[in-house]
């Protein structure tokens, strides 16, 4: 949450990847404040992000890229961008 709220904007935002359904995932997100979108894994293919433990992190081109995949690397990234 901390790092959308540093850096969220129209070039950047955070998305939570879920397991569970939409209904379980708007539920998670008013209890714990969550400031960006939630997706669940019904219908869409992260396969390619190789998630064995969460939280993960990865910062995502546009295009789909997967350009960091640590926080401190994401962090890093994003404040060079700024």
């Amino acid at each position: 949450m901390q790092l959308q709220k540093d850096f969220g904007s129209e070039k950047f935002t955070v998305l939570g990847i879920m397991q569970g359904t939409d209904v379980e995932a708007h539920l998670f997100a008013g209890t714990h404040g969550v400031n960006y979108p939630i997706k669940t894994r019904s219908g869409q293919d992260f396969s390619n992000y190789n998630v064995f433990f969460v939280p993960e992190v990865y910062l995502v081109a546009p295009g789909g890229e997967v350009v960091a995949d640590n926080l401190a690397d994401a962090r890093a990234m994003l404040s060079a961008d700024t």
